[in-house]
């Protein structure tokens, strides 16, 4: 049985960190070892953490992190991983009790994969009694242009050999969070899979470092993302340009109100921008496809949540 590192990153979690840490510890894999890793917390998540860690100090490790972020947090905190796969934890959310065993053996099952990841539910208040099935198409494979403009993954979901997170280059900046950069790079590496089940219950509230990140202009948002992901090494010239072309179109848009060249790239694109929709009618999908292209060269156009 491999070893697991799992890698929780907190700030000011007290009112949910006690619920994810209580779904760790019920987890039904059994060779697993915690990097807890708090970025200065000041309402006692840190407390509870060290407290926690110091029931079990040969399997749990407290970190104390100082400098702000989110990514500088978690990339710092995955050097002190000794496991063979890494994954990611929030201070927020519920693990299914079989999540971390499945993911080995779906990983085990595709070892070619540079990475796989499994799939959320999100929930308010009340912890979900049941699962909903998902119906769009997950992201898969090595072509990185289906997640140039969105993220379709979420950092607790991901399973990753440690070998490989080791050639993933620390990112610069934060306006990329670390797991969308994490999916990219991996598909520059090799592979992604989807395990299409759900197995982590996702928390929704007013502090989520998600929805603060994915609000606002898109226009704006999207050139943020684009040149920070044209720092990654791992990304190919031909990919490079390809981020460029998108970049200077989204451009126009701090003096267009919407661009018909910006229109006609994700138009051209679309079957990989938009490949989650899974509109059989060919007809009716390439009205979705305008429909959003549209949408999406407006310069009012907005991603808040």
């Amino acid at each position: 049985m491999q070893l697991v590192s799992v890698v929780l990153c907190s700030y000011n979690g007290i009112a949910f960190i006690q619920s994810q840490l209580d779904s760790l510890e019920a987890q039904t894999y059994s060779n697993i070892e915690f990097i807890c890793s708090d970025n200065n917390s000041d309402d006692g998540t840190d407390v509870v953490l060290k407290n926690w860690c110091a029931q079990n100090p040969s399997t749990r490790k407290f970190i104390s992190y100082k400098e702000k972020g989110l990514n500088k947090n978690f990339f710092n905190a995955v050097q002190f991983a000794t496991g063979t796969y890494v994954m990611f934890c929030d201070q927020d959310d519920i693990w299914l009790p079989e999540k971390i065993e499945l993911l080995v053996k779906f990983h085990e099952k595709n070892k070619r994969a540079s990475m796989v990841y499994c799939l959320s539910q999100k929930f308010h208040s009340q912890i979900p009694t049941s699962i909903k099935r998902k119906k769009i198409t997950q992201l898969e494979g090595s072509n990185i242009k289906k997640t140039m403009l969105i993220s379709h993954t979420l950092g607790h979901n991901i399973l990753i050999k440690n070998e490989v997170l080791k050639k993933i280059p620390v990112p610069n900046s934060e306006d990329v969070a670390y797991d969308w950069w994490i999916t990219v790079s991996s598909m520059c590496l090799g592979h992604i899979a989807c395990l299409p089940q759900v197995l982590t219950y996702w928390r929704q509230h007013h502090y989520n470092t998600t929805t603060k990140i994915n609000s606002g202009l898109y226009y704006k948002s999207r050139i943020l993302y684009l040149k920070a992901f044209l720092t990654n090494s791992l990304i190919s010239d031909e990919n490079k340009n390809w981020i460029i072309k998108a970049n200077n179109n989204f451009k126009q848009l701090r003096t267009k109100q919407f661009s018909f060249s910006l229109f006609l790239f994700l138009l051209k694109n679309a079957n990989q921008i938009f490949f989650y929709k899974r509109k059989k009618n060919i007809f009716l999908k390439w009205i979705s496809f305008t429909k959003w292209a549209y949408r999406m060269s407006k310069q009012s156009f907005r991603v808040d949540k």
